[in-house]
């Protein structure tokens, strides 16, 4: 003969799930998920002691599980949010100056080939677009050809060579495109 379910542990149970699923909610939070982690904590807890109870007194357990794994899961999410905006905060710093040697190296082999620094150059495009018009698109394509072939020939290069090589790709492609703009109005 079966033994009776009693309702042991069943209070802190229902309880239990209550508090984990508030801790999910909160953990779904980006930015402050972490707080997630003490109701988390609160919520195991007593499905634990409920668990505990629910075996000694013979109860159902369905209930006690669910809290038991909703409340692993706050927790979960709020130490994987602790741990990424930590990563963040100690990389950030890297990526940031990755991107400005990036840039300046950009920048330096442009103004190295073509002589001007980058708006100067976007100056003397307009300048040139009103002059000539629709020969942009021609001279864009021829761009992209070359900074494509550079890409494809630069593979094994790091991030700041790449930058090097087609700033001074795109600052002799503009170079030529001024200089074809030019001897385009010299002949009309």
């Amino acid at each position: 003969m079966e033994e009776q379910k009693t309702s042991a542990g069943q209070g802190l149970g229902v309880a239990g799930l209550v508090i984990g699923i508030l801790a999910v909610i909160l953990a779904l939070i980006p930015c402050i998920g972490r707080i997630a982690i003490i109701p988390g904590v609160i919520a195991l807890a007593l499905s634990l002691v409920a668990f505990s109870q629910a075996n000694k007194g013979n109860g159902g357990k369905g209930v006690i599980i669910g809290a038991l794994v909703v409340s692993i899961i706050a927790i979960s999410v709020g130490i994987i949010q602790i741990v990424f905006f930590a990563a963040v905060s100690t990389e950030g710093g890297n990526i940031k100056n990755k991107i400005e040697k990036v840039a300046k190296k950009f920048g330096d082999e442009f103004e190295g080939e073509y002589g001007k620094d980058f708006e100067e150059a976007m100056e003397d495009i307009e300048k040139s677009m009103d002059e000539i018009g629709d020969d942009l698109e021609e001279t864009m394509d021829k761009l992209e050809e070359d900074i494509e072939e550079i890409d494809d020939r630069t593979k094994e290069l790091s991030d700041e060579e790449k930058a090097g090589k087609m700033g001074k790709a795109a600052g002799k492609a503009v170079k030529e495109f001024v200089k074809e703009m030019k001897d385009t109005t010299d002949i009309k």
